[in-house]
């Protein structure tokens, strides 16, 4: 009963006489004899106009602001009401305007009386769409639409049936009011016939007068801003190989370097994420640099891999190599946008639905008012969900929104609009929704109550999908990069509750591991999930892209691709003999260094136990009754300087291994190459 009555209140609301907002003035609008019995506002700026006419003579007189001349004489359609055959039109030629109007007559065959029908259309504001939706608990809810119609026409609309629709129509001016010569060509006799060119055309959008381009990004980076990842060639120094202790002054400067270089980068890519336009990524070769091509396409993929990191589509991003022109920085990489206009780059590709609503009695709204039209009022299958929606403007990485969740009940498209949601005759909250097409199921948060709790926990990884060259121990590869993305959700409601998560894959980017698949929406993927009252679950969603990166198999990083490369049994045994000899000295390196480093911790513990008994035994020294216990910890203090040399000793023959195998890995390394042709991670190598 309660429902009823929240759906009864908004019923009640029908129409209202507020004026249009921004009017001080409307445009005059068509005046003759003629009832205006229906009006249909379109969302693209434009509204139809159905006249009837009764004549007994055998013309209409009809005068028509010149503003709307082009569009009411491209548009204007005179049928005769019994037969269905179109009337001729008429109008004068020359100096027809009358102030601020044009004189139109509509010749009628015939003598007597006629029944006419006019349909025009003009220019109007667009039509606002605003719903009601009441949450039941029997699987249900109820639905109504309303549609805001601002009447700036001029004219009353008594007793008109007013309806609302919207299309995929496209809609312009032309003018065909004035006179216009054709140019022809002038042919002589004594030329032979030519057929004259035709006129170029300009097409949508793309000169004088279409949309705006926007301005262009364009940036050159240094050398020194782009920064290296981890295992790259240009990183490495003694201590990867395992020769020093702690890095050199030089590499710490590097490193801090390094990250001043992420930091710009990562601003580039908030700047890039902000504009809508492809982008270029240009490696310029310095002159005389040693494989200046191939070193100039490592600095454009490293740039593109940082971007891709920070947020950046990898759909948008291309690599490309040239030659450093004046002006340019040499070794450095040019950032340019690819220009795009601001309208066409928002464009998701979706499909434009269409609309028809109209009201089934008619209504009057006075000139300089606005209405609330009734367009539908249905029940439909839905219920109350909660939709965790982080990514996007507005959304929360913390707690899920409750929302309304259910099926568009029409065979029209439901505009973008406010929503406002009821529920046990009380306001529950309020959103706003995309256009959802006939049949299509929407999800629309309205409150945020805090009862779904989602902590969320990411990280990335690289696994080599393909090698592409290897030269003296520098391998560049393309690898697949995965971004894991962990979210754990806790039910904290004393009842069962179902939860859809929205995840953002941008383009370039393809899913790869998620929960259960509930629906598509662009970019965006929803995964429904069921949870009980209580109840704690994790979910994992994977998406990766390909990369291409470089790094020095002497590294670590670049022995854990490889090792992965090997373990998902990929390239042929030519190359795979070869580096799993390789692997093992890997492997006998890292047994020393864990020797050396477990030696040296036992040293430095014995160093301090031996400073304890020097300093006890120093003690001693001046008691005489000491004896027994000064042999004793003269007997200890021996005993642990026997071990301390014993464990240097130690740790000199591993660090002679480690030093002889070291060698022979980065010999093998150096002499391993790849064969020209790797097409599917084929490859050749030389011991």
């Amino acid at each position: 009963m309660q429902t009823h009555r929240a759906l009864a209140l908004a019923l009640s609301l029908v129409s209202f006489g507020v004026a249009a907002p921004g009017c001080s003035s409307y445009s005059s609008y068509v005046d003759s004899d003629t009832a205006l019995g229906r009006v249909v506002v379109y969302r693209n700026g434009i509204a139809y106009y159905e006249r009837r006419a009764k004549v007994r003579e055998s013309t209409i007189t009809l005068e028509v602001p010149v503003d709307k001349v082009d569009d009411f004489l491209k548009s204007l359609t005179v049928v005769d009401a019994k037969t269905g055959k179109t009337l001729p039109v008429s109008y004068p030629t020359r100096g027809a305007s009358r102030g601020s109007t044009v004189e139109m007559t509509i010749q009628l065959p015939g003598k007597g009386p006629h029944d006419a029908v006019l349909t025009y259309i003009t220019e109007s504001p667009a039509w606002k769409p605003t719903y009601r939706v009441v949450v039941g608990k029997d699987g249900k809810v109820k639905i109504q639409g309303w549609a805001i119609v601002d009447n700036t026409s001029g004219e009353d609309w008594k007793a008109v049936r007013v309806g609302v629709g919207s299309s995929s129509a496209l809609s312009f001016r032309y003018d065909l009011r004035s006179v216009r010569t054709v140019h022809r060509d002038e042919l002589r006799d004594t030329l032979k016939f030519a057929k004259a060119p035709p006129t170029g055309g300009v097409l949508n959008g793309q000169g004088k007068g279409g949309t705006r381009q926007a301005r262009r990004l364009e940036l050159t980076l240094k050398d020194g801003d782009i920064p290296r990842a981890e295992g790259h060639p240009d990183m490495v120094q003694g201590d990867d190989f395992g020769g020093r202790d702690k890095p050199s002054d030089r590499h710490a400067a590097r490193a801090a370097k390094n990250r001043s270089a992420e930091q710009k980068v990562k601003r580039l890519a908030a700047q890039l994420n902000r504009r809508f336009g492809k982008v270029v990524i240009e490696g310029l070769n310095r002159a005389g640099e040693r494989g200046g091509r191939a070193r100039a396409q490592d600095r454009a993929n490293m740039l593109r891999n940082k971007l891709i990191k920070y947020g950046v589509a990898p759909a948008r991003l291309r690599v490309v190599s040239r030659q450093a022109a004046a002006g340019d920085h040499a070794g450095g990489v040019r950032v340019v946008e690819e220009a795009v206009s601001a309208s066409a780059s928002r464009e998701d590709g979706r499909p434009v639905g269409e609309s028809h609503f109209e009201s089934k009695r008619p209504m009057t709204v006075t000139k300089g008012a606005s209405a609330m039209v009734s367009i539908f009022q249905k029940e439909a299958a839905g219920e109350q969900v909660y939709l965790y929606a982080a990514d996007g403007a507005r959304g929360n990485a913390r707690f899920a929104f409750k929302a309304v969740r259910f099926r568009n009940p029409t065979q029209s498209t439901l505009e973008s609009g406010p929503v406002t949601v009821y529920g046990a005759s009380k306001f529950i909250g309020e959103g706003m929704t995309n256009p959802i097409p006939p049949a299509s199921t929407a999800i629309i948060p309205f409150a945020l109550d805090r009862q779904v709790v989602v902590s969320r926990e990411g990280s990335s990884s690289d696994r080599i999908s393909r090698l592409l060259t290897l030269q003296r121990g520098v391998l560049t590869a393309e690898v697949q990069h995965s971004r894991k993305t962990v979210l754990t959700v806790t039910n904290r409601l004393h009842r069962s509750a179902r939860v859809y998560i929205r995840h953002r894959v941008r383009k370039g980017w393809k899913l790869v591991g998620s929960p259960r698949l509930y629906e598509r929406l662009g970019e965006s993927h929803l995964f429904e999930v069921v949870m009980k009252k209580g109840e704690t679950k994790t979910f994992t969603i994977v998406e990766a892209t390909p990369l291409r990166r470089t790094v020095d198999l002497r590294t670590g990083v670049g022995v854990g691709l490889v090792k992965l490369f090997l373990a998902d049994g990929r390239g042929e045994g030519r190359f795979v003999e070869p580096m799993r000899k390789l692997l093992k000295v890997w492997g006998e390196m890292a047994k020393h260094r864990d020797h050396i480093a477990s030696l040296r911790e036992r040293v430095g513990e014995f160093r301090g136990r031996m400073n304890e008994l020097h300093t006890q035994i120093v003690s001693l020294k001046a008691v005489k009754t000491g004896g027994s216990l000064m042999k004793h910890l003269t007997k200890k203090l021996k005993e642990v300087s026997q071990r301390v040399q014993q464990a240097t000793i130690d740790t000199v023959n591993h660090q002679e291994r480690l030093m002889l195998a070291r060698i022979k890995f980065q010999d093998g390394v150096s002499e391993l190459t790849l064969a020209p042709s790797t097409a599917g991670g084929a490859v050749s190598a030389r011991p």
